[in-house]
């Protein structure tokens, strides 16, 4: 037998659990199978199940995955000076919305959480935290508590507006393209945004 070597198994784990935020964001929590997700990388049941005790213990991991990707975005925006205007730009720009499995988790998942298992609530709800925490520091806001209503604010506005964005894309473009736009031009105008670059 092939010995995996530990490198070898980090980047399937990685595998694995990109497949499965895509197929979850794609299909939803409850409509997501693990034999889709399985198909997805090229693994047996069996497989996974080694590594996962549970449907549910995959899609929490997958769910913190993602949201460890949508930080290293915002760490990236930050590292670059460009702020707010930038990141509000990243998140309503068409591209996200035309590529979803590879965006925000927030968009195509909350409405769902409340019916999900408590173990994948409890993995959104704490990337969803570990979301409005990096918000609120980008947001430069001295004060804590003010902080963290903006960034609850402006997480809310940029998700719901997606939502509604891929809702109508399909037979109703032009509006989905002017939620986007108005949503961009409402956060921009907020008096706690800062000025800063627009790259």
């Amino acid at each position: 037998m092939v010995k995996v070597t530990k490198d070898v198994a980090l980047q399937n784990r990685e595998s694995l659990l990109q497949a499965a935020g895509q197929t979850l964001r794609a299909e939803g929590v409850q409509a997501a199978t693990v034999a889709a997700i399985a198909g997805k990388v090229g693994l047996t049941h069996g497989a996974i199940y080694r590594q996962f005790e549970s449907k549910d213990a995959l899609a929490s991991a997958a769910i913190t995955a993602d949201f460890d990707r949508i930080l290293a975005v915002l760490e990236r925006i930050d590292r670059a000076g460009g702020g707010l205007a930038a990141y509000f730009r990243t998140y309503l720009a068409p591209d996200h919305r035309d590529h979803f499995v590879w965006g925000c988790p927030v968009a195509p998942l909350a409405a769902e959480m409340g019916r999900a298992a408590e173990p994948v609530q409890t993995a959104f709800a704490a990337g969803l935290h570990r979301n409005l925490e990096a918000i609120a520091r980008l947001s430069r806001i001295a004060d804590p508590a003010q902080a963290k209503d903006f960034a609850i604010f402006a997480l809310a506005t940029l998700s719901g507006a997606m939502a509604m964005a891929r809702a109508t894309r399909g037979c109703d473009p032009e509006t989905s393209t002017a939620i986007l736009e108005a949503a961009l031009r409402a956060l921009l105008a907020d008096p706690r945004v800062p000025a800063t670059p627009s790259a």
